[in-house]
């Protein structure tokens, strides 16, 4: 990319686009208990979330738990789980192992919770002929009120079948039930506990009190805050992505997203947009801008279902049934100011439309 002055000019950019890492997680869900329904273990080695184990606790009434290790990083400000958090503690997970085999999963968790009972999760699979599929998990389904779209696409997620497995689960003198699928995964009866390697986890436009701003050529591309932003010859930015393949998030704007300070005084813009991760089309759809002064207002409504492929038999139905899994992400809408000026501000925030 040239350095000339010359052939560079300023993006104001209000979108920002990042990929949270993660090594692997299993999502275990539980029956009959009277506070909790699940368990989920999660772990990283990463410059951004550190190294170590966090265990998400789900409870009944939509609220979450959250424990890690020291060395695991958590930025309250920014996690969206649920109907809210509850307990937030950082303690010692002793044993945290949680290894995924071609011919299963092995996970041995135990730590002590804010309330002074200890909790303690085992599951251990060794079956043969074992075949992943793609999700995009519905994380985002039951936050009330969003702080960013969080968009977990897992590559290859696997279910614990049941006749080849031991699960052991509990929480203080009380023991967990592994509650199950009522289907049969490649012939195979299954709990509903699920795990991952790799997750490929993008995020949209996080609390953010400024735009992205962007010295590039033009038409060209240039590298920003971890986001590799392309334009095009009249400045409207085509393309953003974050990661590396495989494991990269993109998001293509169809006509490109307008550079705001050239938007003229009362105009407006409109185009579509959509986000694929890993290489895969995962939801999308449409942006409006418009000017009035040196106000500039945005919205990115997401109006795109996830349209799952290659899922095995039983969870094509499933997903079907299951509505939530592909019409979540159609239910967010984020809305956004940008003040232009000498050092240019903005704000913004998402919301749900409502469930679909």
């Amino acid at each position: 990319m040239t350095t000339d002055s010359r052939y560079l000019r300023q993006v104001v950019l209000p979108i920002r686009l990042g990929i949270d890492p993660m090594e692997k997680l299993l999502v275990a869900n539980f029956k009959g208990d009277p506070e909790f329904e699940g368990l989920e273990p999660q772990v990283f080695d990463d410059p951004i979330n550190g190294k170590g184990m966090r265990v998400l606790r789900y409870r009944k009434d939509g609220r979450v738990d959250v424990y890690w290790q020291p060395g695991v990083r958590v930025d309250r400000s920014t996690f969206t789980v649920g109907a809210g958090i509850c307990d937030f503690v950082e303690t010692t997970i002793e044993p945290a192992y949680l290894e995924i085999t071609k011919s299963g999963v092995e996970l041995h968790l135990a730590f002590t919770d804010a309330q002074g009972h200890e909790v303690e999760l085992r599951v251990h699979e060794d079956a043969q002929g074992k075949r992943g599929f793609p999700l995009l998990a519905p994380v985002g389904a039951d936050i009330k009120k969003p702080f960013q779209l969080f968009l977990v696409y897992m590559t290859s997620i696997d279910l614990v079948r049941r006749a080849s497995s031991e699960v052991a689960a509990r929480i203080g003198n009380r023991t967990l039930r592994p509650a199950s699928l009522p289907i049969l995964l490649n012939w195979h009866r299954v709990w509903f506990i699920r795990y991952a390697a790799n997750p490929v986890i993008g995020t949209l436009n996080p609390p953010m009190s400024r735009p992205v701003f962007i010295e590039m050529p033009i038409p060209g591309s240039a590298e920003v805050e971890g986001m590799t932003v392309i334009a095009d010859r009249d400045g409207s930015v085509t393309r953003i992505s974050a990661g590396q393949e495989p494991r990269q998030v993109q998001v293509d704007f169809l006509p490109g997203f307008p550079n705001p300070p050239e938007i003229p005084d009362g105009g407006s813009a409109t185009g579509r947009w959509a986000i694929h991760i890993a290489g895969v089309n995962i939801t999308g759809g449409s942006y409006c801008v418009s000017r009035e002064g040196d106000r500039v207002t945005v919205e990115l409504d997401v109006t795109e279902n996830w349209k799952p492929s290659g899922l095995p038999f039983c969870m094509e139905i499933f997903t079907r049934l299951a509505r939530m899994f592909r019409t979540w992400p159609a239910t967010y809408r984020w809305r956004g100011v940008v003040e232009l000026g000498a050092v240019p501000i903005m704000s913004g925030a998402w919301e749900r439309k409502g469930r679909r």
